[in-house]
């Protein structure tokens, strides 16, 4: 199946820095091959590294607490009903091609919407 990448991600996938990607909805399993390409379903649609097969995949569910009073609240991520630390936050941003956890905050919450659903889809050993 293909996984399509903005132009912003694809040095991270070329580079293999990038060991998963996060996507809305349940369609992925673990040993579905992956196409990777740049500008997916369009005409400057470009492969940008061989193929790979699904080996985690894991479900991952964000949601960005509301301000009330007080200081803002830090956002809870949970991979398979997990809730991540902190730091393991801020290293799944890192690794999925943002510069910091505000980053994917913010470009989950400009795509999706909070709380977001989806699957953490991984083409290495990597899981959280």
């Amino acid at each position: 199946m293909i996984l399509g990448f903005k132009s912003a991600f694809v040095p991270a996938v070329v580079a293999g820095t990038k060991p998963h990607t996060i996507r809305r909805g349940t369609r992925w399993r673990v040993g579905m091959s992956i196409q990777f390409y740049q500008n997916a379903r369009q005409k400057t649609m470009a492969k940008i590294r061989p193929n790979a097969v699904a080996t985690v995949v894991q479900k991952i569910e964000v949601t960005r607490p509301e301000r009330f009073l007080g200081p803002p609240r830090e956002p809870v991520i949970l991979i398979d009903d997990r809730q991540l630390t902190p730091l393991e936050c801020q290293e799944l941003a890192r690794r999925d091609g943002f510069d910091d956890l505000d980053e994917l905050l913010r470009f989950l919450s400009n795509g999706y919407g909070f709380p977001f659903t989806g699957q953490l889809i991984g083409w290495t050993d990597l899981r959280y």
